[in-house]
């Protein structure tokens, strides 16, 4: 889980304070979201591990066999195990179906929320941006919310550029106007603007830079590219996808039955999906147990190898039956079979390993 965590940590969250779309203290809040988005992958893999190292031990030092000398059957022995991870079932569940996926929304929530209250935010130095419909930006450098060596482009439908601005601050301000209406509002300093004759100007354009020769530019919001927030399939709970299976979630009022058919597989391989990772808590700790025993290595090096192979083979089972997209193949009983092939092979080992 801190590998997990320190990665992503690593990679989202000290990005956006470092490009300023985030405060402390909202980076102190996407960590705490962290947590319940990484738990259901961390702890599968986790639980696989412990066991294998335990056991593998316990097997290696000749304690599985003084057990079974003592009268105690491997089932008997592993029962306290499989026991516990039963109870830890309802959690894992709830981390897949409900939390993780609450996690993720309010984190994506937060990094959107705090761009659109400083539109400056989504400024990188030294990079085009192109979220705003009909505008690339570039800055050359940021101070706070200021802008530095700050270059507008204003570009038609085919992308042709028709007229460029220059400046060496602007200050982006969301605000509304007299009507209430969002804008976006530039504040130039010492502003130059070209005007590219070789490109027709489009009439519905020519307003948004009637200021721009003065030092403040505004233009709609909403034809600024205002970014928004979407929620993606990770981020929906179990009910959101009962929902979107119920109601529609992405296809158009006069889709055909195999569109609307097609997406609810979709859903219904998702929700699958997320069943079999928690359920795959228990199926991999059943077959820890003999497999451990069945290696009997003491060396942690070994169980962990052991682990991250096995766990590498669950994955890529479950997500490629998760690519299956045909709803006459039903993906969403597929992502099930690797949990029943881990549980098939789990009883074979135990078989062997009470055996011996």
């Amino acid at each position: 889980m801190f590998v997990l965590v320190a990665g992503n940590i690593l990679q989202q969250v000290v990005g956006a304070v470092a490009a300023g779309r985030v405060d402390p203290w909202q980076a102190l809040q996407l960590v705490g979201l962290l947590f319940p988005t990484v738990i259901p992958y961390a702890l599968p893999m986790g639980v696989l591990t412990g066991i294998l190292l335990t056991f593998g031990r316990m097997g290696a030092e000749g304690e599985i066999t003084a057990m079974k000398s003592a009268g105690l059957s491997l089932w008997r022995v592993a029962l306290p195990v499989w026991l516990a991870l039963g109870l830890i079932l309802p959690l894992s569940l709830w981390l897949n179906l409900d939390a993780g996926p609450t996690s993720e929304a309010r984190f994506q929530e937060i990094v959107v929320g705090s761009a659109t209250r400083n539109p400056a935010a989504v400024i990188v130095p030294g990079k085009l941006n192109q979220q705003f419909k009909g505008l690339l930006i570039k800055a050359g450098d940021k101070d706070g919310d200021v802008l530095k060596d700050f270059w507008l482009w204003q570009v038609d439908a085919q992308g042709s550029v028709y007229e460029s601005l220059y400046a060496s601050e602007a200050r982006l301000v969301a605000t509304f106007d007299a009507k209430g209406a969002p804008i976006l509002r530039v504040t130039l300093k010492e502003p130059r603007v070209t005007r590219h004759d070789w490109v027709p100007r489009p009439d519905a354009k020519s307003a948004a830079h009637s200021l721009a020769m003065g030092t403040v530019l505004e233009f709609p919001r909403e034809d600024s590219g205002k970014v928004a927030f979407v929620k993606r399939l990770r981020m929906m709970t179990a009910g959101d996808l009962w929902q979107a299976m119920e109601t529609g979630w992405q296809v158009t009022p006069n889709a055909t039955e195999a569109e609307r058919a097609k997406e609810r597989t979709v859903l219904k391989t998702q929700l699958m999906f997320r069943v079999a990772t928690a359920v795959s808590v228990l199926s991999l700790a059943l077959l820890a147990v003999p497999l451990a025993v069945s290696v009997g290595r003491s060396e942690v090096n070994v169980n962990a190898a052991l682990a991250l192979a096995v766990s590498l083979g669950y994955y890529v089972l479950t997500s490629a039956a998760s690519w299956v997209k045909t709803p006459s193949f039903h993906p969403e009983v597929l992502v099930l079979l690797p949990n029943l092939v881990l549980i098939g092979i789990a009883v074979v080992l135990m078989r062997r390993a009470v055996r011996y």
